[in-house]
């Protein structure tokens, strides 16, 4: 066995330290999705492809999860409900000791199953429903028609049913001055956090109008309003990508360089950043069996990887035009007590 580095090693095998950041695993299980969101960050491709990770591929991850004490498995697609052996991967997931996240935009499919029993609070640890604005119109035009009728009544469910939830929101510049009362809804059904993204400018973001995208200081009176918002209950808060770093600000918070983070497409390609996930070449690691392995040393993830220092110079969030920060760079507002 060859001699192992953090997160890759000379003979191909990945293996992580004892101690690590990698605190949860995203498994895209499938490419079929109900909706076309117009700022998705994977590309129109990965949609068409009719990708579908095998049962087998699955339990494997759930097996390299387990041998490196990942504590979690996040289930994301397109859709993942959609997958015909999605309530069964939970399932296992579950029964192997894993917390189950699932990020959904509130399908029928995934309704059915909650109603149904065969997922719900025995197996699922929490999910993650897409909801930018309370104004249907609005929703409905970026992500499609009935996108936010699925929301709600996906929300109402799982409040319903003790299922504790999150509420994604892509924070497009026509839904910034309603995510006030966005956090407020959320706070009053129960939900533990809003987690609120920058808009993508890869896959399908790439596409977005310019004049959907927020500036530097229409992000920074967001980051404040969401920061400085004191929860009124102990188990919910806000949390937001921090958008843009100040002036001498250092970019923090890699998954490349610390290895905190670790995405899987449903072909096995697996990525470290989840901004390079919308391109075929950056992905460097491949997840075969039960093993993850560096397949292409010298290229896509891996290149950038190891060209630090100064990795800044070669990262994607890095733009010339506002320093971007990293999508994992994020800040939270204050819970209550």
């Amino acid at each position: 066995m060859g001699q192992r580095l953090t997160g890759t090693a000379f003979d191909g095998l990945v293996e992580l330290p004892a101690e690590h950041d990698l605190q949860s695993v995203d498994v895209y299980i499938t490419s079929q999705c109900n909706r076309r969101c117009t700022y998705c960050f994977l590309p129109s491709d990965f949609f068409s492809s009719g990708q579908r990770m095998s049962a087998k591929a699955f339990a494997d991850v759930v097996t390299w999860c387990l041998r490196h004490h990942v504590g979690e498995i996040t289930f994301l697609g397109g859709e993942p409900s959609l997958h015909p052996a999605f309530p069964e991967m939970v399932a296992l997931a579950h029964s192997q000791g894993l917390a189950v996240r699932v990020v959904t935009n509130g399908a029928r499919r995934f309704r059915r199953l909650v109603e149904s029993g065969l997922i719900g609070r025995c197996n699922l640890n929490r999910v993650a429903v897409s909801l930018d604005t309370l104004d249907e119109t609005l929703q409905d035009a970026f992500r499609g028609r009935g996108a936010w009728q699925d929301a709600m009544d996906t929300i109402r469910l799982l409040r319903d049913r003790s299922i504790l939830f999150d509420i994604n929101v892509t924070g497009v510049r026509p839904v910034l001055d309603g995510i006030g009362a966005l956090i407020q809804f959320a706070d009053e059904a129960g939900c533990r956090r809003v987690n609120v993204h920058w808009p993508s400018s890869i896959g399908l973001g790439a596409q977005l109008a310019v004049d959907h995208i927020p500036d530097r200081e229409e992000w920074h009176g967001l980051v404040l309003m969401a920061t400085k918002r004191v929860g009124t209950r102990p188990d919910f808060f806000v949390e937001i990508e921090r958008g843009f770093l100040g002036e001498g600000d250092p970019l923090v918070g890699c998954a490349l360089d610390d290895f905190s983070n670790l995405q899987i497409l449903p072909d096995g390609r697996a990525y470290r950043c989840g901004l390079l996930v919308d391109q075929d070449g950056m992905a460097s690691l491949m997840m075969t069996g039960d093993q993850l392995r560096l397949t292409r040393p010298g290229f896509g993830e891996e290149l950038i990887r190891s060209s630090m220092p100064p990795l800044c110079n070669a990262c994607p969030a890095m733009q010339a035009d506002g320093r971007r920060a990293c999508i994992y760079d994020k800040v939270s507002s204050v819970p209550s007590g």
